[in-house]
């Protein structure tokens, strides 16, 4: 993990974060980010719109299913058979 420095805390609680990671977080005014922590640690994580996270998913199973030779054709025959089963 990379450092970003030492920065102080405002009375307000607030920090700035640094240019550097905005720029490597393709942070910009108004994005949402989650920040977790854990005893002395705090990790930002930018937030991902659910959209995002679909198409990505979405991109990544296509791979995976053209690797195999998996067709649209036998993912509707698959749904198909699932939901007679019901």
């Amino acid at each position: 993990m990379k450092t970003a420095g030492t920065y102080k805390i405002t009375r307000q609680g607030q920090i700035t974060l640094p240019a550097e990671a905005r720029d490597k977080l393709e942070l910009k005014e108004g994005d949402i980010v989650e920040m977790y922590y854990d005893g002395n640690m705090v990790l930002i994580k930018k937030r991902k719109e659910p959209v995002k996270v679909f198409e990505e998913l979405a991109a990544a199973a296509g791979g995976r299913f053209r690797e195999k030779g998996i067709t649209r054709t036998d993912v509707a025959k698959e749904i198909r058979a699932a939901r007679k089963g019901r």
